[in-house]
């Protein structure tokens, strides 16, 4: 009898540790884009990441469930969905990189969670006071962040911060279709489809841009980790942890994710963020953790295994 309970007892364990890494891979990979971009244009790491993520999730997919057999609306859906949240996403995403601390970034990536509960609304899912609370605690700090990019000097930019909001609502409707797609066609197909076919609008106009010589290795092995660890490893055991550990119990470590972010662009790219910078994040990141901390939810998804976070 003690044997399955001792089962499930590692399965747990195995799951949470799948998702402390996955964070750690999110986190880190802000600041590895960051240092990536003094070594290679945009179109060059976002063509080496779609193309090497894109190639291995499909052919787990399709070797997990076969070809899938979609209706031509369903083909169409998965497509539009993942251009918003592969071509559009990384484009704005790594401009404001281009533009902003790597910390920075990451805190305001790190709205995603906020924002998918004001745009939830639109689309008549409900709140609860505890999720509305967190929405208004992460604007304030939000809204300081904003307010310090008019101090001379500030390492905030508006125009930075603009580009990275973008890219986080972008996100964050992506990770509303999400949802509903996820749970009609499964999570990995979905995922692993809507970035491949997503992507190939940006492939195409990134084709001529890639920049295959003069480049060092190292900066495409960053390519090959940022794509491989972000947006593969880090999905699949962000999925298993949201199976075994249940959603909501998963979805608020995502909260670390910037965290780590802001760690790691200090210690490894030597970022000096102020001090008011630093309390401005603390306000955004406990109102992200607020609004999704596990508990009765007004409206929950339609499915866990990809909530809030499916790639990055």
């Amino acid at each position: 009898m003690p044997a399955p309970a001792s089962t499930d007892s590692r399965a747990a364990t195995l799951a949470l540790a799948g998702v402390i890494v996955t964070v750690i891979l999110w986190g880190g990979n802000v600041v590895l884009l960051k240092a990536l971009l003094s070594h290679l244009n945009p179109e060059s790491i976002n063509a080496g990441r779609f193309a090497l993520a894109g190639t291995v999730l499909v052919t787990l997919a399709v070797r997990s469930g076969g070809w899938p057999r979609w209706s031509r609306r369903t083909w169409l859906t998965v497509a539009g969905v993942g251009l918003l949240g592969n071509s559009v996403f990384q484009t704005l995403f790594l401009t404001g990189i281009r533009l902003s601390p790597a910390g920075v970034a990451g805190v305001v990536n790190g709205m995603v969670p906020v924002l998918v509960l004001p745009l939830g609304l639109l689309l008549g899912q409900a709140v609860t006071r505890r999720q509305a609370a967190g929405v208004g605690l992460a604007f304030t700090g939000l809204l300081t962040l904003l307010l310090l990019t008019r101090q001379p000097g500030a390492p905030v930019t508006l125009v930075g911060m603009g580009w990275l909001l973008a890219a986080a609502t972008a996100w964050a409707l992506y990770t509303l279709f999400n949802r509903t797609l996820s749970a009609q066609v499964g999570a990995l197909p979905f995922v692993a489809f809507s970035l491949t076919l997503g992507s190939l609008p940006y492939l195409l106009y990134a084709a001529p841009h890639v920049q295959l010589s003069g480049t060092p290795p190292l900066a495409w092995a960053g390519v090959a980790l940022s794509g491989l660890g972000a947006n593969v490893v880090a999905y699949l055991a962000w999925a298993r942890g949201a199976q075994v550990l249940g959603a909501a119990r998963t979805s608020v470590w995502n909260t670390l994710a910037p965290v780590i972010a802001l760690i790691l662009s200090t210690a490894l790219l030597h970022e000096r963020l102020p001090l008011t910078v630093w309390a401005a994040a603390g306000v955004i990141l406990g109102g992200a953790a607020l609004a999704n901390w596990p508990g009765r939810t007004a409206a929950p998804p339609t499915s866990g295994a990809t909530e809030n976070a499916p790639t990055r």
